[in-house]
């Protein structure tokens, strides 16, 4: 990685919005399908057919915004629209629940879905268009890169985040000498006689929540670079 691309303004502040963006969506999405099999009953398989409209929604905005971009030339509005929408869906995300509907949760990971689309492909051209044409590979590889750097901060950072704040719950919650899982396996709640899957399902949905409002806080921080 060429220390001269550093002096370049467009890639500091696309590798650095990138970072972030990895930071916030790896490290809290990853616990998507445990919310939906934990807290919901789903298989695996369910878990992520349910995970479409997130997906869903990073398709239509990517093309939307690539198509934009090619008649327009201007390509500045989009990770800011995107970082904001992002965000907000994320804070959507911390009200996720116990009784959360489906529809409630598809709608919620959609809004984070549509405004991903209109970042991170979106970086990357940034990238590529502010190099040397001799740095337009390394710029590109630069860019995937930092995002998924951050990407595995994020999932350390906010493993640690769920894993103190689902203690708590569950010491609030569960009788003393309660009999539980040593990880979050499924299949193993699943098996937890209704006296404690009840609070244990209660605690992990409670425990989610911290995670998601950190995520969204991060994004924030993407969108006021």
């Amino acid at each position: 990685l060429p220390l001269e691309l550093f002096r370049n303004r467009a890639f500091v502040v696309t590798s650095a919005v990138g970072f972030i963006v990895g930071l916030a969506l790896f490290g809290s999405v990853t616990y998507l399908p445990l919310y939906l099999q934990i807290v919901k009953g789903h298989s695996p398989t369910q878990s992520g057919l349910l995970l479409t409209p997130l997906m869903a929604g990073v398709l239509v905005t990517s093309i939307l915004s690539g198509n934009l971009i090619t008649r327009h030339g201007r390509y500045r509005p989009f990770p800011i629209a995107g970082t904001a929408i992002a965000a907000a869906g994320l804070f959507l995300l911390s009200r996720l629940g116990v009784e959360t509907s489906a529809w409630v949760s598809a709608a919620y990971m959609l809004v984070v879905g549509l405004g991903l689309g209109m970042v991170m492909q979106v970086l990357v051209l940034a990238a590529q268009n502010a190099v040397e044409y001799r740095l337009l590979g390394v710029a590109t590889s630069g860019s995937t890169l930092f995002r998924q750097v951050g990407g595995s901060v994020g999932v350390s950072l906010f493993g640690a985040i769920f894993a103190n704040r689902l203690a708590h719950e569950l010491a609030a919650r569960l009788p003393v000498g309660a009999h539980l899982p040593a990880a979050a396996n499924p299949a193993a709640v699943k098996q937890l006689p209704a006296a404690v899957h009840a609070p244990y399902v209660g605690a992990f949905s409670a425990a989610l929540e911290p995670v998601f409002l950190a995520a969204a806080g991060i994004m924030f921080l993407a969108f006021l670079l």
